[in-house]
């Protein structure tokens, strides 16, 4: 099958592996400093915030597309008018309840569905009048993801400088304000192969840096719960996803898990980023690349055997001040709890380097992904963490 990627997004090389293993021909477009040319095997250079010039690109071709897929946030709901256009499927799904967090919350408050969201503003004013002294909240773009431009605001005089900071990223020129939620963060990976038909592949668990960002550190595969819990997150994400229209793909929803029960964050029409993929095959057999493209054609998977029983990614990130010192080396990682644990380890900074600490996306100096038995995971988190304990997002 001949998939065109039409918006690639960053660090997607496992994706791409997934759809040439299973014998697909693959092509993208994206920027070209994006695309790891030796990993596909058609690419051109293209505009990803711009229908026509994705359609030019992909009408470049001496032959036609079987199939379209995003794995650029920003870009999704174009994707889907490209492959519109060339006439072959794609995700399905409402244009903007994917997308712009305030489509999304509107629609879920008009069909009952519980919300954290105040509204959306242009201004600092209308930010100020949503907020109404209901401190803390907090403020974000409506149309950004993986946490870039988030943050919590204790009282007014955090305000301004948040407001700003949110607006920054948000490309249309709004931020989405929000009540704080206190919760463990989790988020749940489903494929819905046809409306209404909706499978729930596993709860991942979310570990994140400390207010007043909310940047994304980690992640663990699958999240251990209570049974309960789990069956709550699982019922919440499917009511999510028939209120918003998802007819067909991969989606990724975030919810904090309150007394009350599940709140949704926010929920996109796409596999997750953040290496959350290949800790999901790693940890359950399920490739979310291979689900989402037989989603898309009216087709299905089955998981395969595991791995192993958990599987998790951490980040190492900087704070400020200092410098940074590589947690695993040549020596340790053949010992435990890291030998036979450690499945891939990458620096983006050397050794001595000080870097600022994460505001959302961005500020990372580099990433070790776990996979084994789950007390053996947990121990290695731990002594890559120093023993600090993990932040999930309850005070």
């Amino acid at each position: 099958m001949r998939v065109l990627v039409a918006g690639l997004g960053e660090k997607k090389e496992f994706g791409l592996r997934s759809l040439r293993d299973a014998g697909h021909f693959v092509g993208v477009i994206d920027l070209a400093h994006r695309i790891p040319v030796s990993l596909v095997d058609w690419w051109r250079a293209g505009d990803r915030f711009s229908v026509e010039s994705m359609l030019a690109a992909a009408r470049s071709a001496d032959f036609t597309w079987d199939a379209v897929v995003c794995w650029e946030e920003l870009s999704t709901d174009l994707a889907r008018e490209v492959a519109e256009r060339l006439g072959v499927p794609s995700t399905r799904m409402p244009a903007g309840h994917f997308r712009h967090k305030g489509v999304m919350h509107a629609r879920l408050r008009e069909l009952g569905v519980p919300t954290p969201q105040l509204g959306v503003a242009h201004t600092l004013s209308e930010c100020a009048d949503l907020i109404d002294g209901r401190y803390p909240a907090v403020v974000k773009p409506t149309d950004y993801g993986g946490s870039g431009g988030v943050r919590i605001v204790r009282g007014p005089e955090e305000l301004p400088e948040a407001f700003a900071f949110a607006l920054e990223a948000a490309r249309g020129g709004q931020v989405a304000v929000d009540r704080y939620v206190s919760g463990k963060e989790f988020s749940v990976e489903s494929v819905t192969w046809a409306p209404g038909k909706t499978e729930v592949v596993t709860v991942t668990e979310k570990h994140l840096s400390r207010p007043p960002y909310f940047a994304e550190v980690g992640h663990v595969v699958p999240a251990v719960l209570p049974p309960a819990e789990r069956e709550e997150l699982e019922r919440a994400v499917v009511r999510v996803l028939d209120a918003l229209g998802m007819e067909a793909g991969v989606s990724h929803a975030e919810f904090r898990l309150t007394p009350d029960g599940p709140v949704l964050m926010e929920v996109a029409g796409r596999p997750a980023g953040d290496q959350v993929p290949r800790l999901v095959l790693l940890a359950t057999g399920w490739n979310l690349y291979l689900a989402e493209l037989a989603a898309v054609v009216g087709s299905t998977v089955s998981p395969e055997v595991p791995a192993a029983q958990s599987a998790a990614v951490r980040f190492f990130n900087g704070d400020g001040e200092t410098p940074f010192r590589h947690p695993v080396t040549l020596e340790n990682s053949l010992t435990a709890p890291f030998a036979g644990v450690l499945r891939e380890l990458s620096y983006y900074e050397p050794e001595g380097a000080v870097t600022d600490a994460p505001r959302g996306i961005g500020g990372r100096n580099g990433h070790a992904v776990l996979a084994g038995r789950a007390d053996e995971v947990r121990e290695a988190l731990r002594v890559l963490d120093d023993g600090r304990p993990i932040y999930q997002g309850a005070e």
